[in-house]
């Protein structure tokens, strides 16, 4: 018997939980549009330098973990740092900073249009 992929789950609206099966076509769209705006946001690797900051990022206020050397970051437009999967997750359901509460979408379309 041969195993299935799961069906992914997405988020239409922060308090939703749907199959990507059960997605209308508006909604599709959309979330398509959310993964390609997720995608063109800066990614990095967490590298803390030398010099000793009191204002230095340590942790990411998603999962609450220690940033370590090498992590995989992704900068939202508001310059707020978050752990590439925990950001990315995050996105999905709410395009606004959980630092800030910035839309990012609003300043990534701005971004691109002074371009």
């Amino acid at each position: 018997m041969k195993e299935h992929e799961p069906i992914p789950v997405y988020h239409p609206t922060p308090s939703q939980t749907r199959l990507a099966t059960q997605l209308t076509e508006e909604e599709q769209i959309r979330i398509a549009q959310r993964i390609g705006l997720i995608q063109h946001l800066p990614k990095g690797i967490f590298d803390p330098g030398t010099e000793p900051s009191e204002k230095k990022v340590k942790e990411c206020v998603i999962c609450m973990l220690d940033f370590v050397y090498g992590d995989p970051i992704r900068f939202l437009p508001c310059l707020h740092i978050y752990h590439v999967d925990c950001i990315d997750d995050w996105l999905m359901r709410s395009f606004t900073c959980p630092s800030c509460m910035e839309p990012v979408d609003a300043a990534l379309l701005a971004s691109y249009e002074n371009n």
